[in-house]
């Protein structure tokens, strides 16, 4: 009886009414029953905004952990440059200009053995290394899929005979670095140390190369090879540019250029044969761009010609019945002084101040002399001398002189300065006679004794006044001497195409010392001593150019470091222009 009560209650407790809320399906749960792979797919399906994504990611993760899935899977994805470098397998030095493959990507090795190839795709390559003379290799490289963090190196083995070559700069012997050397079936480029390492056919003694760098002037060269070593074979370059000199090599004085070390002798200008030594003269620009040239080509009297050394025309800047004193090239114009004569002392304007400006291709007056009177016995007249340049700014004396005290009463000599283009016109400190001065003459002179310092001397009958102008100051100096102002050295300044540096030289024990320092010729430094060589000038800021004998001219490295490179014999004017700084070619 019980038995038969508790199975009853059982099947009651199993079966669900027809109108219970039991009945209905709840969508956001798995149907009961079933196996779990079942109920795991009802539960999935149910969720299949946030268990997709999920299951995506879990693959990815899954294929990423498995190397070859994992660059298989990147590399539809992932590209990025690849560098790797070639030596040579003997000498192991950088093997330059070898080519290097991965598909249809190609580089070529760098002066250092170095190729950087674009655009690989992450994963494992075959690279194949070529170069002639060498034995191609094909070795396998592995793509990072992130970015590359050690360059892998490879060795080529040479099939000919090994041959060093070194490459340093003809002037200053430093090594120079991406050389370019051409042979008629390879080629190399320098390392940083200057040197290469290339491999030439066996069997062969010489082999021609040109050795080419932006800025040098190319060279051909013969290269030696040896059967039984590396063989050194060591050349140097020359860096781009030209010198232009006064030359009588011809029987006429001549303008002449040739490259730095003397090769490439032209003649820019021939001689007429009219040329006189004392007005033949070259004065050239600190950026040599231009050339002043003084010379009296035809007639009697000297014109004053302008040189364009871009396509080295020639152009007429002044001419006439006129003596010129050349001041030199001051702030990029060309400036000098121009004695008329064809005007009588009592008339204005006998003496003049130009400047000439060769890129607008303009002459400007800056100032003239003024005098007045009537015959040699009734005059009063102005004359300028001391014209020279400083810090951009044109520098000179006007002083009077006459027949009688009389005229100079009221008339003052002056130190002036003025812009190359005839503005800032400045009378810096002037100077009178004194009252019943029985003087017929205000002469003030003026010396450049340094870059940023000038010496000025005012002689009236009573006394000698000295003067020291710096810094744009004028103070008096009680030390100075007619005797010391006169007859002591100085230095002539040459300043470097910057302006920031100077060259000068100083006379001891019958030689010459030679310096460099900044733009006021401050903080010397003695690069030569007990010298044959005279200062010419700058080529650019890292090159000297020096004299010998006035008739010889050489380059030199700017810290006197090593021996002058000749460069070509010239012709010295009677002239030099002591004081001089603003070119080159005065001394």
């Amino acid at each position: 009886m019980d038995e038969d009560k508790k199975t009853e209650e059982k099947a009651i407790e199993t079966q669900a009414p027809e109108d219970s809320a039991a009945g209905q399906v709840d969508p956001e749960k798995p149907a009961a029953g079933g196996s779990k792979w079942g109920r795991f797919k009802d539960w999935y399906g149910l969720r299949k905004k946030w268990t997709i994504p999920l299951s995506i990611l879990l693959l990815i993760l899954i294929l990423a952990a498995i190397p070859f899935t994992r660059y298989g899977l990147a590399g539809t994805v992932r590209k990025d440059n690849i560098e790797l470098k070639v030596t040579d397998a003997t000498a192991n030095t950088p093997v330059s200009g070898a080519t290097v493959h991965i598909g249809n990507l190609s580089a070529e090795t760098d002066s250092a053995g170095e190729a950087t190839l674009h655009g690989v795709k992450a994963g494992s390559h075959s690279v194949t290394i070529t170069k002639n003379y060498y034995q191609p290799s094909t070795v396998k490289i592995l793509a990072p899929i992130f970015s590359q963090k050690a360059i892998p190196e490879f060795q080529l083995t040479a099939t000919g005979r090994q041959v060093k070559i070194e490459v340093t700069n003809l002037i200053d012997k430093t090594a120079l670095s991406n050389v370019n050397i051409r042979f008629t079936d390879t080629s190399a480029k320098t390392d940083k140390t200057g040197s290469a390492t290339v491999v030439l056919p066996v069997g062969e003694a010489t082999q021609g190369a040109t050795l080419s760098l932006p800025g040098y002037n190319d060279a051909r060269v013969t290269v030696k090879v040896s059967n039984d070593k590396i063989q050194d074979n060591q050349f140097s370059l020359t860096p781009a540019g030209e010198i232009y000199f006064l030359s009588n090599l011809s029987g006429k004085i001549d303008v002449a250029k040739t490259n730095l070390d003397g090769s490439g002798r032209q003649t820019v200008l021939a001689g007429t044969g009219n040329e006189d030594d004392r007005n033949t003269v070259l004065l050239a620009s600190r950026d040599w761009k231009y050339l002043a040239l003084l010379s009296r080509r035809a007639g009697n009297t000297p014109t004053l010609y302008l040189i364009n050394t871009t396509n080295d025309g020639l152009t007429a800047i002044d001419t006439g019945s006129s003596d010129f004193n050349l001041a030199g090239w001051v702030n990029g114009d060309f400036v000098y002084t121009v004695t008329r004569d064809n005007l009588q002392p009592w008339q204005p304007g006998q003496q003049i101040i130009k400047s000439y400006d060769p890129v607008a291709k303009k002459l400007t007056t800056l100032d003239q002399t003024s005098a007045s009177g009537t015959s040699p016995f009734d005059y009063t007249a102005q004359h300028i001398g001391n014209v020279y340049g400083n810090d951009g700014k044109v520098y000179y004396t006007k002083s009077w002189n006459g027949t009688s005290p009389a005229g100079l009463a009221d008339k003052q000599a002056t130190f002036n300065s003025i812009n190359t283009d005839g503005s800032g016109k400045t009378a810096i400190k002037s100077f009178s006679l004194k009252p019943n001065s029985t003087d017929t003459a205000i002469n003030l002179s003026a010396q450049l004794v340094g870059p940023d310092k000038t010496e000025l001397y005012f002689f009236d009958s009573a006394s000698d006044n000295f003067y020291s102008y710096s810094g744009g100051q004028v103070a008096a100096d009680k030390t100075e001497t007619p005797d010391n102002f006169y007859n002591s050295f100085y230095a002539t300044y040459l300043l470097s195409p910057s302006g920031n540096k100077t060259f000068w030289s100083e006379p001891r024990d019958g030689k010459n010392t030679l310096f460099t320092g900044d733009q006021n010729g401050q903080n010397p430094k003695q690069i030569a001593t007990l010298s044959d060589y005279s200062p010419y000038g700058w080529y650019t800021d890292s090159y000297l150019l020096v004299s010998k004998n006035s008739s010889e001219l050489y380059i030199m490295a700017k810290d006197g470091s090593q021996t002058p490179v000749k460069i070509s014999d010239y012709h010295k004017p009677a002239q030099t222009f002591n004081g001089y700084g603003g070119g080159y070619g005065g001394l």
